[in-house]
């Protein structure tokens, strides 16, 4: 049996070079000896960033009541800790209910997206980007419009004039 299966117009300008031609231009090079550091991902703890350990002693904690799900805002003592620190900040406008957590920027960047967008409509989108705010505006059937900043043209820099 062979058939095909088309994918959506959605996907017409989704490109996510992050795992496409850029990973397997690294796997080449590391199979040639190079050694790649993978920023691609956006995953920092193979590079020295780790949680610190009130957090893993708090997760751990934590762990009998952490099955399932929690509030579709996330987790609320993670909320109020948040919330905390930028309170600390001279942001004490900020209260828990302002707060959502997901599962990493790329969910929350698409959600955002989703939730914002109509179908047609346009948002200003700087270039280069990371990929995934073009996609995310794709895949909500909007229009990604790319600029390049004025600093970037002109040499720029805030508060130098």
């Amino acid at each position: 049996m062979n058939f095909q299966i088309d994918k959506s117009g959605k996907l017409e300008n989704v490109c996510y070079d992050i795992r496409g031609p850029v990973l397997k231009e690294a796997k080449r090079l590391e199979e040639e000896g190079n050694k790649v550091l993978k920023l691609n991902i956006g995953n920092p703890a193979p590079f020295g960033f780790e949680a610190p350990d009130e957090i893993l002693v708090d997760v751990i904690r934590n762990l009998l009541s952490a099955q399932g799900y929690c509030d579709s805002k996330g987790l609320y003592s993670a909320r109020k800790a948040i919330m905390q620190h930028y309170q600390a900040r001279d942001m004490r406008d900020v209260t828990v209910e302002d707060i959502y957590i997901g599962n990493g920027v790329s969910e929350l960047i698409v959600q955002a997206m989703s939730a914002l967008l109509n179908s047609g409509d346009e948002m200003l989108v700087p270039a280069p980007d990371y990929p995934l705010w073009t996609a995310a505006v794709s895949l909500s059937s909007g229009k990604a419009v790319h600029y390049l900043s004025v600093r970037r043209i002109r040499g720029l820099v805030p508060g130098s004039g």
